[in-house]
C-alpha cells in the first residue's frame, strides 16, 4: 500500500474536547455582556438556548448539507434569539470575539501528537482536514501555530474556506490536488466514522481511525470501513508502517 501523503483531522484527533465547558461560559458571558449594551438581562436559561438554537443549525448544515455556517452565520442567530437591535458593526464584531474565544480557552493539544507529526512530516507531505464553526480556518492556523505544529503541514483544508464539510469529496481533493497526490496515495485519519473515514474511502483514499480522545462526546462505532485503528498517537507511524508494507 504505497503511501506518499498523510491528512489529519482537527477535532478529537489532534485537540481534545476537554476546555469545551469553558469556552462555552466564556461565549455564554460574552453574549450576557452585549444584551446588556442594549438594555436587556438575559437569564442564563436564554443565553443557553440562544446557544443550543445555533448548535442545532450548525449540525443540521453539517449533517444535511456538507457544509459548516460561518461564525457570522451562527452569531446571527445568537443576535436574533436575544432579540437584540439591527447592528451589523456591533453583530460583526461579536463573530470575531466568539471566533478568537478559543484562543484565550485553548483545547489541549493531545498526548504524543506532536512526536508523531514530526515523525510523520519526516517522511510524508502533511495535510489537515478540519470542520470549522464557531472557530474560522485563519483562528485554527494561529492555535496550531502557538502549539507549534502549523509549520509541520504543507496544506489545509477548512469547511469555512472550501465551502464543504466532511465526508464530502472536495474537501479531501483540496489537500489532494494542491499536492499532486492521487486518492489511493494518501491516507486519512481522523476519529468520525460518518464522516472522516466515509468521506476517505469513498474517494479511495486509505484510513486510520483515531479513538484516542477520552473526552470525546461522540460514541465509538461498532464497525469501522478504516484500514487501521488507533487509541494513542505513539501507535500511529507504526501503524501507518505496517499498512505500507502489507499487500
Amino acid at each position: 500500500m504505497p503511501v506518499r501523503l498523510i491528512t489529519v483531522d482537527l477535532w478529537n484527533t489532534l485537540l481534545g474536547a476537554a476546555g469545551s465547558a469553558q469556552r462555552h461560559n466564556a461565549r455564554m458571558e460574552r453574549l450576557r455582556a452585549y444584551a446588556l449594551s442594549y438594555g436587556r438581562e438575559p437569564q442564563p436559561q436564554e443565553l443557553q438556548q440562544a446557544l443550543q438554537r445555533a448548535w442545532e443549525y450548525y449540525n443540521a448544515c453539517w449533517r444535511g448539507q456538507q457544509r459548516t455556517p460561518t461564525v457570522v452565520e451562527l452569531t446571527e442567530i445568537l443576535w436574533r434569539h436575544l432579540g437584540l437591535p439591527h447592528d451589523p458593526a456591533r453583530l460583526a464584531r461579536l463573530a470575531e470575539e466568539l471566533a478568537a474565544d478559543i484562543l484565550d480557552h485553548p483545547p489541549p493539544l493531545l498526548p504524543g501528537a506532536r512526536t508523531a507529526l514530526q515523525q510523520l512530516a519526516a517522511r510524508y507531505p502533511l495535510g489537515l482536514i478540519s470542520d470549522t464553526a464557531f472557530s474560522p480556518g485563519s483562528v485554527l492556523r494561529e492555535l496550531l501555530r502557538r502549539y507549534g505544529i502549523a509549520e509541520l503541514f504543507t496544506a489545509f483544508s477548512f469547511s469555512d474556506e472550501t465551502g464543504v464539510a466532511k465526508p464530502h469529496p472536495h474537501a479531501y481533493r483540496a489537500v489532494l490536488t494542491h499536492l499532486g497526490t492521487l486518492p489511493e496515495q494518501a491516507l486519512h485519519i481522523g476519529d468520525l466514522e460518518e464522516t472522516d473515514i466515509l468521506g476517505a474511502k469513498q474517494l479511495g483514499m486509505h484510513a486510520v481511525l483515531f479513538l484516542g480522545d477520552s473526552d470525546s462526546e461522540f460514541p465509538k462505532p461498532q464497525h469501522t470501513r478504516a484500514d487501521a485503528i488507533a487509541t494513542h498517537w505513539e501507535q500511529v507511524p507504526q501503524l501507518i508502517e505496517q499498512l505500507q508494507t502489507a499487500p
